[in-house]
């Protein structure tokens, strides 16, 4: 069983994204922020299960999000992709705020976060965590 939490970094329009994994037992919890502070805009939980077609795993996700906010998006990828990989449960709040933002912004920050999920799930390698 893993112990210890891991951190990552990346730099996108002028903020930087912080995003902190933390074992729990079998399963996980994320926390995506940006450097200046931000704010709690979703919640998410993902729970690995058998896909529906019968081949493999998937994940069936809750949202909770702020009212305005996107923040699910990035939420839903980053939980989904570790519950698949480790067969486990995740929790990931996000709050990642930029003034003003613009649709490119948008996707350069939707970009950062998928390298952030490449970088975790190489971290975690391709074992899979049974339930216990």
């Amino acid at each position: 069983m893993e112990s210890l939490s891991r951190s990552y970094a990346k730099s996108v329009c002028g903020i930087t994204l912080l995003c902190d994994v933390i074992p729990m037992g079998s399963d996980y919890t994320i926390c995506v922020r940006d450097d200046k502070g931000g704010h709690v805009g979703s919640a998410v939980m993902s729970i690995a299960r058998q896909s529906l077609t019968g081949e493999g795993i998937s994940a069936t996700t809750s949202v909770l999000n702020r009212v305005g906010h996107k923040d699910d998006e990035v939420a839903r990828m980053l939980a989904e992709a570790v519950a698949i990989q480790k067969n486990c449960t995740v929790v990931c709040t996000c709050g990642i705020h930029l003034d003003g933002i613009t649709l490119e912004q948008i996707q350069e920050i939707l970009d950062a976060c998928g390298e952030l999920e490449q970088m975790i799930l190489a971290d975690m390698g391709d074992g899979k965590k049974e339930h216990e």
